[in-house]
């Protein structure tokens, strides 16, 4: 619930093992082999970082080993239950797309330590969304969150379908031979998702990525300067990493876009998380959530520190554990450890650098087709009205332009490029100044007066027509019905036959307010007990009765918020609900 009060929980029939279960030992490590593999995957996106400021091949290895203990630190940190920080699911981080274009620049111009220095900022702006998120909610709203991991998914998916259909060697005489590997490692991972069964199903990104690794070596994909390099460094060695800091002026409003895109994707992210793990899920735990970009925003910083680039909670290793059924966060602390272990040695960090861009990009397709799929449903958690339409199509629309005409945004002035360096930024910007653009005439409101004549017959009609004019969430609509129908019968039973029921709403907030004018003669002011000595200051006797009681009754209602007013000689009832 909005206000972190416990939410009904069913477990879901299609997870093998839910959030708070805990797998066997031996597919538990084998689970935890798979997360982590899933996210060293992503260190392919360090590399490319790091080879525009120049790097040798040593100390990119080195990078990679620092790179697996930030990913540690911050899986460690979302998986955590109790405490201020943490979602408490299995959420690892991963090397973020969402950073590429910013550090890339910050590379090329300053160094690495132009980009570590930057990434702690972008950290920093995440976990300050974090603790403000509650007054962000005017912008934070389902569209936001559902449209990050839908472009998030586009984006991965565009980037690996090039490498799946292999567009860039389609003039080749070996191009059959580069589309078989990247089609028997999507096919496998694909596959076994689908038809398979017990530990087949719970490894089948693992199984894909060794499927597609053992083709490309058959086909002698792997770069072998890079295999040698590999072969004489150490299996155990401690990092030593030169960490020095740089700021770049002129690069700040593109890593706070970037850290604010981060944090609108973690709660998406977050937000999916809870809807898999819970079948009678209903709308945001906001409380988590604010945890869980926390937990990202620290990850992000605690990466800035060690010396790598920017990390974000990973709406793909999300969507392999729905593909797989496994949502266990003790998977989280093994796989943490597993990487640990990769962080501290280079041969293994390092091997990572040798997968090919025909096995990345299978693997990129399969699991960007969850982020699409899970983006659209945190969409449509919400009615769409006209306004959400024009904000979802205009932002997707626009978010995919940059793909198709690179040149044009390219050439954009440069403040506005540094906020639009990507699609996923262009998404976002263009979501968020829609979003505050509509706000304008959101409020509406409703008033209904009823006397001795009006009857639950009239009430009924008069809230039907309010919420679904409006496209209130169903849930919403359905509990606040029901408590003003309970509010208004019982008025009536006690006599209190004059009064107004008004709603308003202004598209987060549905809000239904009783007022009625008090009446010492009516049976409610009976046997109510003495009244709570701080509610006498402001009650006369007869009211303090009435007030003591109505918030008593009012206690069994579904409502997020309840109060119990008095103004020039009415008492009101207002209740508020939060809309997921």
């Amino acid at each position: 619930m909005p206000d972190g009060t416990p939410v009904p929980y069913q477990r879901p029939t299609n997870l093998t093992y839910t959030v708070d279960e805990i797998p066997p030992i031996v597919r538990l490590l084998l689970l935890g082999v798979q997360y982590a593999a899933l996210d060293a995957f992503y260190l392919v996106l360090v590399a490319i970082i790091v080879r525009h400021s120049q790097a040798t091949m040593d100390e990119k290895v080195t990078l990679m080993g620092i790179s697996c203990i930030a990913l540690a630190i911050g899986t460690t940190l979302q998986a955590l239950r109790h405490g201020p920080v943490g979602s408490g699911y299995l959420a690892p981080p991963v090397f973020s797309a969402t950073f590429m274009s910013p550090s890339v620049v910050a590379a090329e111009t300053g160094g690495m330590r132009v980009v570590y220095g930057m990434t702690i900022i972008a950290g920093l702006t995440e976990a300050l969304i974090g603790m403000f998120l509650h007054r962000l909610r005017i912008v934070i709203t389902p569209i936001i969150s559902g449209l990050a991991v839908f472009i998030v998914g586009l984006q991965l998916g565009i980037v690996g379908i090039g490498e799946v259909l292999d567009v860039q060697h389609a003039d080749l005489p070996a191009f059959p031979v580069h589309l078989l590997v990247t089609l028997s490692t999507v096919a496998v991972c694909m596959a076994l998702s689908i038809w398979g069964r017990g530990v087949w199903k719970l490894l089948c990104s693992v199984l894909g990525l060794a499927v597609g690794m053992t083709a490309a070596w058959l086909a002698g994909l792997i770069d072998q300067e890079k295999l040698n390099v590999i072969a004489r460094i150490a299996w155990v060695e401690l990092p030593h990493p030169a960490v020095s800091f740089g700021f770049d002026l002129s690069l700040l409003p593109a890593f706070l876009a970037a850290g604010a895109a981060c944090a609108f994707r973690a709660i998406g992210v977050v937000t999916t998380c809870q809807r898999i793990n819970n079948a009678a899920w209903r709308q945001p735990d906001m409380v988590n959530i604010r945890k869980g970009v926390l937990a990202d925003g620290f990850g992000n910083m605690a990466g800035g520190l060690l010396g790598t680039t920017g990390i974000s909670i990973g709406p793909s290793i999300v969507g392999v554990s729905a593909a797989t059924g496994a949502t266990s966060r003790v998977i989280a602390f093994v796989a943490a450890g597993y990487l640990l272990i990769l962080g501290l040695s280079p041969k293994m960090a390092g091997s990572f650098l040798l997968i090919p861009p025909e096995v990345a990009g299978s693997i990129m397709v399969f699991t960007g087709c969850f982020l699409i799929a899970g983006g659209m449903q945190l969409i449509l958690t919400r009615p769409a009205d006209t306004r959400a339409i024009y904000i979802i199509g205009i932002a997707t629309m626009l978010a995919l332009s940059e793909s198709v005409y690179p040149e044009y945004f390219r050439h954009l002035p440069t403040v506005v490029h540094s906020l639009m360096g990507s699609p996923l930024a262009i998404g976002l910007t263009t979501a968020l100044i829609l979003t505050l653009l509509f706000r304008l005439g959101t409020q509406q409101r409703d008033t209904l007066a009823w006397n001795d004549t009006t009857t639950l017959a009239d009430v009924v009609p008069f809230l039907t027509k309010a919420v679904e004019g409006w496209k209130v969430a169903g849930d919403t609509a359905v509990r606040c019905m029901h408590d003003m129908t309970a509010i208004v019968d019982f008025l009536r039973q006690h006599k209190l036959d004059t009064g107004r029921l008004s709603v308003a709403y202004n598209g987060l907030v549905l809000q239904a307010e009783v007022s009625y004018l008090g009446t010492h003669e009516a049976p409610i002011h009976r046997d109510l007990g003495p009244p709570p000595p701080g509610e006498l200051d402001e009650f006369v006797n007869e009211e303090v009765a009435v007030y003591v009681g109505l918030r008593d009754f009012l206690k069994s209602m579904s409502a997020d918020r309840k109060r119990v007013l008095r103004r020039h000689g009415h008492l009101s009832l207002r209740l508020s609900y939060e809309t997921p």
